[in-house]
């Protein structure tokens, strides 16, 4: 537009000056209808160039104002996304107080002039997960997916709500199709496997869990166990499919807490003594298990535990200082009638760590030898450590 302008005023200059060089001014005619205008070249010249600067005017004052509507809408509009930030930061902080309900508000709030809408939907059905409104978490985990529906965190708590085992297991197999190798979404399926007592899909599962800090290690060992647990229960009462699916176990997996136990506990169950003794012996003898792993287990129904009396009266020697390994001895004489030292060893782990489970144990080792009185205090003293 400059240069047009630029380009208008050396016309008029040219039509100016030129006739005034040559000593003529000129003049102009402008006949319409009856009527007839004469005037000077010079005076139409200017009313010429009066007229396009006139247009250039009017031009450019229709785009400053068009201009400063669009500058308007987008002030208002970062402003409110200014605010809706400002909100979405209260409601965090809120969560971080536990303060859930005024968290889910600003959330909710804050989220329809956010960029991404979902955050904040998102934040508002977590708080209401916390507080245990399950209405406000559908009716929010709704609103984020409608804004977001292909959005992987919505997918995700999606899935965490469902209640429908099928519908859980086809999800979570759509989420690992699509992202096999995303932290979030193998958490969030092994949880959902877990829930739904998909075991053996999270059997399959664990080797990529493993080793990547995705749960923590007494969640994994959870899941590991429960998984197991249901392989070896497949085997029905048959004890020889039971130790060939134990045979058929990589090695360096029986050789984990959590698979072991899992084992333990179908022979336990199982009523195999015997073999559940021999087990146990070989985990403490490969330092496997610990002193407070057997104690989850009920022993009284193992058989033929001298040997693992023998391996826990090593273990003792090496570690003087833990407890647990004197009340594991104290069971195991037990087992063996051998009220004596039963007594002498769960006392040793009283005087270095009194528990609940050592005086009831203590108890029970008195009452078998006749011991009523004590027995009775024993059982008044754990029932104190409640």
């Amino acid at each position: 537009m400059l240069k047009a302008l630029l380009l208008i005023i050396i016309l008029a200059l040219g039509l100016i000056v030129g006739p005034m060089w040559s000593g003529n001014a000129g003049s102009v005619l402008i006949l319409a209808g009856p009527y007839s205008i004469e005037m000077s070249l010079v005076v139409a010249t200017l009313l010429v160039a009066a007229f396009l600067l006139l247009l250039w005017l009017v031009q450019a004052i229709f785009r400053k104002l068009s201009s400063g509507k669009r500058f308007t809408l987008s002030w208002f509009y970062k402003r409110k996304q200014k605010k809706a930030e400002k909100q979405l930061a209260q409601a965090m902080h809120h969560w971080l107080s536990k303060n859930y309900r005024e968290a889910a508000d600003y959330a909710e709030r804050a989220a329809p002039h956010l960029q991404q809408p979902q955050h904040g939907y998102l934040l508002a059905a977590s708080a209401w997960q916390a507080l245990g409104n399950l209405k406000e978490l559908q009716r929010t985990l709704g609103l984020a997916y409608d804004s977001a529906h292909h959005d992987l965190n919505v997918r995700l708590m999606q899935l965490e709500q469902m209640t429908d085992s099928g519908q859980a297991l086809k999800t979570a197999r759509t989420l690992l199709q699509d992202h096999p190798k995303h932290g979030g979404v193998l958490r969030a399926c092994a949880e959902t496997y877990y829930k739904h007592q998909h075991l053996e899909s999270l059997r399959e599962l664990l080797p990529r869990i493993q080793d990547r800090d995705i749960v923590p290690g007494a969640r994994l060992a959870e899941f590991t166990r429960a998984s197991y647990r249901s392989l070896y229960q497949s085997a029905g009462t048959s004890s020889e499919r039971l130790r060939e699916l134990w045979k058929e176990t990589p090695s360096k997996l029986r050789r984990t807490p959590a698979v072991r136990m899992a084992y333990l506990d179908v022979l336990t169950h199982r009523g195999f003594g015997a073999i559940a003794s021999k087990v146990a012996t070989r985990g403490l003898a490969l330092n496997v298990f610990t002193a407070s792993d057997l104690l989850q287990f009920d022993m009284r129904e193992w058989r033929q535990t001298e040997s693992l009396r023998e391996e826990v009266e090593k273990q003792i020697k090496q570690h003087p200082e833990h407890p647990n390994w004197f009340v594991l001895l104290g069971v195991l004489a037990m087992q063996e009638s051998d009220y004596g030292l039963a007594e002498r060893a769960i006392q040793k782990a009283i005087s270095m760590k009194p528990s609940q489970l050592a005086y009831r144990l203590l108890g029970d080792a008195y009452y078998a030898s006749g011991q009523k009185e004590s027995a009775l205090q024993a059982f008044r003293q754990a029932a104190n450590l409640r």
